[in-house]
């Protein structure tokens, strides 16, 4: 199970399926911003919070001189797998994301996708990014708000699932609706704001419908491991979104996700 703030941590192998479905899910969006934001053959790639490098791998295979960045230590051993089997030049290494160790001004794009709403300290992680960035260099975030998640015609366990992970995540200092502040964090973090936009997946059917039924399950088993949620509620939850997903004139709408590109001034230093 993953552990939430700070120390958060997907849980390895056991989670590399979902990680492949949010890849499936969120890429096209995702290299459509990369491109946007000035991402060229030759530049100074930087995922941060990577997992399986989805995004590492492919700015690699464009060219880019691209590392990916993660705590989990068995995902970066399970990236560089896939790297190799791919035959891309990614590299990947564990680094925290306060204390990168990266060089201050050496990185030209810097990307992370559900990291900062995943920490207590978005503004202070968004200022190690900065840091690292050449000035001039952008930073491109991808930032869920799980606010969007419900279900039409009404579930209420969708809806409850989904308030009561927000509430979990309040609980430990996280912001599960943080998307909608990732500009904000980023003018703390010292950073010009280049671009905003949202977009927010629906699906009637099809295999990725059932996408946050599986991580809301998944997220709130914690909550039954410390006694917070019945391990009766929990089953009662599942079973109804699973009846959403199910049914063939629900629509489930997904996390709606925040993009931002947002640039370091040529003219400011690190700090």
């Amino acid at each position: 199970m993953a552990r939430l703030g700070d120390n958060y941590i997907l849980p390895g192998q056991s989670d590399h399926d979902r990680l492949r479905v949010i890849s499936e899910i969120h890429d096209g969006a995702t290299r459509e911003l990369l491109l946007r934001s000035g991402f060229t053959r030759g530049c100074r790639f930087v995922e941060f919070g990577c997992g399986l490098g989805y995004v590492s791998r492919w700015a690699a295979s464009q060219g880019a001189r691209a590392t990916g960045l993660d705590v989990n230590e068995e995902q970066i051993k399970a990236c560089r797998s896939l790297a190799e089997a791919e035959g891309v030049g990614a590299e990947f290494r564990s680094a925290n994301i306060y204390e990168p160790s990266l060089e201050p001004g050496s990185i030209d794009v810097a990307y992370c996708r559900w990291l900062m709403v995943h920490l207590n300290r978005p503004v202070e992680a968004m200022h190690a990014i900065f840091n690292a960035l050449k000035p001039g260099g952008v930073m491109v975030c991808e930032e869920a708000d799980i606010s969007g998640v419900y279900a039409v015609p009404h579930s209420a366990a969708y809806e409850e699932m989904r308030d009561t992970s927000i509430q979990a995540g309040r609980a430990r200092n996280v912001d599960y609706e943080g998307g909608r502040c990732a500009h904000l964090w980023a003018k703390q973090a010292g950073f010009e704001l280049i671009h905003v936009a949202a977009y927010h997946p629906h699906y009637l059917n099809g295999p990725h419908k059932g996408f946050w039924n599986w991580t809301l399950r998944i997220a709130t088993q914690s909550l039954v491991a410390e006694g917070t949620m019945s391990r009766k509620r929990w089953e009662e939850l599942v079973e109804g979104m699973t009846e959403a997903d199910n049914s063939p004139e629900t629509v489930v709408a997904h996390s709606r996700m925040h993009q931002l590109i947002a640039r370091k001034p040529k003219a400011v230093g690190n700090s």
